[in-house]
């Protein structure tokens, strides 16, 4: 476990990132499978589009310490999703938490991290999605300030829609 003075760092992850990223998405999909939770599996993940999504500039990766403990995609929309809204907002996909590392509160830093990334380019909220049957996770979010929105299915998955407004704190 890492020392609490550590400062978690957040940046854009590289190419040469791409193995970090998916070890940390396996490792939480294995999790959840152990926890018998519907969502991610391990080996669903496609080696392609993580490596497309880094290459678009929208893949993050978040390390203690320089060690790689989180990740999450922040993209500017989602109509997969949520269909035709206006353009207003950022949408975190695949927000994951190296398991040794979690129950630190890191997820909530990462949400705080994108809030302010996304109001400082001008967008209005912060959007996302999870699975619906999820209980724990739904709780989570509403406790991180997002507004329930309502349900979609996603690639025959039910998910929960989330919302959380973010202000505008410029451009950049």
């Amino acid at each position: 476990m890492m020392d609490a003075s550590d400062r978690l760092e957040v940046r854009e992850a590289r190419t040469g990132d791409l193995d970090a990223v998916l070890s940390i998405l396996e490792d939480v999909a294995r999790w959840m499978v152990h926890q018998r939770i519907e969502g991610w599996t391990p080996g669903s993940f496609s080696r392609r589009r993580i490596a497309e999504i880094i290459g678009r500039g929208e893949m993050y990766l978040a390390s203690l310490a320089g060690q790689a403990v989180g990740t999450f995609a922040l993209q500017r929309s989602d109509e997969e999703t949520w269909g035709r809204v206006p353009n207003d907002a950022g949408y975190v996909h695949g927000l994951a938490i190296r398991r040794d590392f979690a129950g630190g509160g890191l997820g909530r830093e990462l949400l705080g991290w994108a809030e302010n990334r996304v109001s400082r380019s001008g967008r209005e909220y912060l959007r996302l999605d999870c699975t619906a049957k999820n209980d724990v996770l739904n709780a989570y979010y509403r406790m991180a300030g997002f507004d329930y929105r309502g349900r979609a299915v996603v690639r025959e998955l039910e998910v929960s829609l989330y919302e959380k407004r973010v202000g505008v704190s410029g451009t950049g």
